[in-house]
């Protein structure tokens, strides 16, 4: 959170939120800065408590909790039970930060996720994640993510080559 020095006023997303542990440290980070909040004016407190952050889980007892947990901390912004890798993910557009670590590993079968915006398509769940991570972000220069994956995601030749090369192009 404090490499990527979120600013209040910027729209932060976690695709595969979980329990909503990157949002809300993200938000405990933008507290300390702020006095809790009480050095902003009423419009950027309501920005921050209700539209700064949000997420997406696809199971329904995480969701639960991840609901559950953001409430506890005071935030109120769009936590939403889907799968980010299905065409519900293709709405998740424009934020400046994106902190997730989306869940390993392949989707039963050899799936394909039901996107028709990925470029590589794989079964391959972490390659999924990361192109829908940088098709969310804002095309500004200035939004940046952090993203837990396994050591060799980017290394792999096929699709993580295909996808290494297409996140080095576009960003």
């Amino acid at each position: 959170i404090r490499l990527l020095a979120p600013k209040v006023g910027e729209k932060l997303n976690d695709p595969a939120c979980g329990t909503f542990g990157f949002m809300i440290a993200a938000d405990q980070y933008l507290k300390k800065q702020t006095d809790d909040y009480y050095h902003l004016d009423k419009k950027q407190q309501n920005f921050q408590r209700f539209e700064a952050f949000s997420g997406c889980e696809l199971v329904q007892d995480a969701h639960r909790l991840a609901l559950m947990n953001a409430m506890l901390h005071d935030i109120e912004g769009q936590i939403i039970n889907g799968d980010s890798l299905s065409s519900l993910g293709e709405s998740f557009k424009n934020f400046d930060v994106v902190l997730t670590n989306p869940p390993f590993g392949t989707k039963k079968g050899g799936e394909q996720p039901t996107r028709n915006d990925l470029t590589f398509k794989s079964s391959n769940k972490q390659l999924n994640f990361l192109q829908h991570i940088y098709r969310s972000l804002k095309p500004n220069k200035k939004s940046r993510a952090a993203v837990v994956l396994p050591d060799n995601v980017l290394f792999q030749d096929g699709d993580g080559q295909k996808v290494r090369e297409d996140l080095m192009h576009k960003c």
